[in-house]
């Protein structure tokens, strides 16, 4: 059996992983190794991950959390040291459709204000003016078809200026490049098979083709398959993460309708919407908690296409928010994983009672805006070393000893 040593391994090269990693490595000389079961970057949740980059939450921690990931996104080539990275930022808003009275988008917009986010109201001409294809009706669509709908003008929506999205997969591979640049050891097909933990500590792993590597700490950073990891150190997080099923469509954008689109987060319709394929699609899925039900025991084994029965629902809904769209074009979708803490959809970071085993998951699908945050809050933690870009926000919100967060609706807008 090959025996290495490392000072930190890290399970999973999806965005979280590769994000820890890359603040982990340029700021220390630790020695840094990513375990990546699979073939490449970016294979469990990342590369499904709609990557929309909003900062809307229902509390200011998370906010700034959402807030410090965007500005890291927007500065994507700085941040990684990459003179032409792969991936790029779209910069196209995010409007906020939700049935709120003005009061509460003045008080949305007050908060969000009050963290130094570029935000606006917008009137129904306003928003028409800006985004034509959208209808700015506000009232909810009985999608029984019991009670006729009527729509009825919204008086105002709060939009994000600064948001938009990101490429996922190309956002992997530049860190992956900026990791090995600076030293870290990624591997693929380096399955963990063990948890080696001896004393309430955690000692190294051993992987499937015989290796054991010898390390202090282990950062859980593998989405979908972190309950069984901590299982395998004799782990029980007091917290459900659950592998959830959950679907996004794409239909084509027809030249006839009128853009541009911004991120479009619609409560009338149940749906998030934004552009894709270089604006010759449109991407959307569910915003409601009833789409994120189906729990998935296997990871590696799971329906990977959409519902005929979800996908007809929300295209109704789509053609509610955008009338002027045809029936007709091109309709696929695909189906990812959430891991969902079903107590509050907020994520466990940080150590646990196994010392030197840290948790960094259960993102339940707002894990991709997240991450560069994510990575710089343990990264602080971890070397006690502040470095460009990081954020304020502070770990022990989102604490494993933590009590669940109070949120009206446990989807992933919460």
């Amino acid at each position: 059996m090959a025996k290495e040593t490392a000072d930190v391994a890290i399970v999973g090269a999806g965005i979280m992983g590769l994000s820890i990693a890359y603040h982990l490595a340029r700021r220390s000389d630790l020695r840094i190794i990513v375990l990546e079961k699979a073939d490449n970057v970016a294979e469990g949740s990342t590369g499904a991950s709609c990557a929309v980059l909003r900062q809307r939450y229902s509390f200011p921690e998370s906010i700034m959390v959402a807030r410090d990931g965007l500005r890291t996104y927007r500065d994507w080539a700085n941040f990684t040291g990459i003179a032409e990275p792969r991936a790029r930022f779209h910069h196209t808003g995010v409007l906020w459709m939700m049935g709120e009275t003005p009061e509460e988008v003045v008080q949305g917009h007050a908060l969000m204000a009050s963290l130094g986010i570029d935000v606006s109201i917008l009137d129904s001409p306003a928003v028409k003016a800006r985004f034509p294809a959208l209808s700015t009706c506000d009232s909810p669509v009985d999608w029984t078809g019991e009670t006729p709908h009527e729509c009825t003008e919204g008086e105002g929506f709060l939009f994000e200026e600064e948001g938009g999205y990101f490429d996922p997969v190309s956002a992997c591979q530049d860190l992956a490049e900026a990791i090995r640049r600076d030293g870290v050891d990624l591997r693929f097909r380096a399955k963990v098979t063990n948890v080696r933990v001896a004393g309430g500590r955690v000692e190294g792993v051993d992987l499937a083709d015989g290796t054991s590597i010898d390390a202090p700490m282990l950062i859980n950073a593998s989405g979908p398959w972190a309950r069984q990891l901590a299982k395998m150190a004799g782990l029980d997080p007091g917290w459900s993460l659950k592998p959830i099923r959950a679907q996004v469509v794409y239909r084509e954008w027809p030249d006839e309708v009128p853009g541009p689109l911004p991120v479009v987060g619609d409560e009338s319709g149940g749906i998030y919407m934004r552009p894709e394929a270089g604006d010759s699609q449109i991407l959307f899925g569910s915003i409601r908690e009833e789409d994120e039900q189906e729990e998935i025991f296997d990871p590696d084994s799971f329906n990977q296409n959409i519902d005929a029965e979800f996908r007809d629902r929300k295209i109704h809904a789509l053609h509610h928010r955008i009338p002027a769209l045809p029936y007709r074009g091109a309709i696929t979708g695909v189906a990812g994983l959430y891991t969902v803490n079903t107590e509050d959809v907020y994520p466990i970071v940080g150590p646990t009672e196994i010392e030197g085993f840290i948790v960094c998951n259960g993102f339940s699908g707002h894990g991709f805006k997240e991450a560069p945050s994510i990575g710089s809050m343990l990264a602080q933690w971890v070397t006690g070393k502040t470095a460009e870009f990081d954020t304020e926000a502070p770990l022990d919100f989102f604490s494993i000893n933590r009590k669940p967060h109070e949120v009206e609706d446990k989807v992933v807008l919460a």
